[in-house]
């Protein structure tokens, strides 16, 4: 059985045997994971590289993370970015592979009298970040996926240098606390 972790640098960093992946691997020996992270990628980006990053292994299970480069760049609308994400889950699903969403953003929430304007690129951080999390909790019911909200569990650069390689990317030991919060979420749709 096969699970992959596909997504952005968060899921490659941490250097080999010290990525998230790695840590999902030492937990779950019965299963072969796949790490299919890309620094810089984005949830189209993601969707452009689909199939050989993730349906060429036949794998059974994904772990997706994938948004935290879309929020840097705010380039794209939210409407625009769920449409990409819908349709990469999709093509997933009608694949057999049951999912789960890791997020940076899962706790955000749309501040009080804002109104999102889903067809406009370019909008503060702090909507942006509360519009994927729309958006994730979406695609969450619709797959009937595991959600893991914040990834990061609060080890943020500020708080926990020591667990971080830079500003953006945890190391070895941050991973490990990333993958501990993962296992409990990807245990339920291993099942």
């Amino acid at each position: 059985m096969k699970i992959v972790c596909f997504g952005d640098s968060l899921t490659s960093c941490g250097g080999e045997g010290g990525r998230y992946s790695d840590m999902l691997q030492k937990s779950l020996p019965d299963y072969e994971i796949i790490n299919s992270g890309k620094g810089g990628d984005t949830i189209g980006g993601g969707l452009a590289r689909l199939e050989p990053a993730v349906l060429a292994h036949r794998a059974q299970y994904l772990v997706v993370g994938l948004g935290a480069n879309d929020y840097w760049r705010r380039k794209r609308s939210l409407d625009d970015l769920k449409k990409d994400y819908d349709l990469l889950l999709s093509h997933c699903a009608a694949a057999g592979m049951k999912i789960v969403i890791i997020s940076c953003f899962g706790n955000e929430k749309v501040p009080e009298g804002v109104v999102l304007d889903w067809k406009k690129p370019g909008l503060p951080l702090e909507h942006y970040a509360a519009g994927i999390a729309l958006i994730e909790r979406e695609l969450v019911k619709k797959y009937h996926a595991g959600y893991v909200p914040d990834m990061q569990c609060g080890i943020t650069p500020k708080g926990r240098k020591d667990l971080w390689s830079d500003s953006n990317h945890p190391n070895a030991a941050g991973n490990k606390i990333v993958a501990d919060t993962i296992l409990p979420e990807l245990r339920k749709i291993l099942k």
